[in-house]
């Protein structure tokens, strides 16, 4: 198994984790979003980010959400 896909399931693990604390234990889902941050991060620079010049991680991410909002619509 590579770094890559032990970090991939690592994050859907903090996802499903942090799914099920939403709203119970603020103070555990605030360090398991950090570690959530720290996976990503990760997994970016795996992946060499990907990033075109002068695009950011936050307009990746609005651009995701957006997508993920018209495919939820859609369906």
């Amino acid at each position: 198994m590579s770094r890559l896909e032990v970090l991939k399931e690592m994050l859907q693990t903090s996802r499903d984790t942090i799914a099920a604390l939403q709203g119970r234990e603020p103070s555990r889902l605030y360090l398991l979003l950090r570690e959530q941050r720290e996976i990503v991060r990760e997994i970016s620079e795996i992946q060499g980010n990907g990033q075109v010049k002068g695009v950011t991680l936050a307009d990746q991410l609005a651009a995701a959400r957006e997508a993920r909002a018209q495919r939820a619509a859609g369906a």
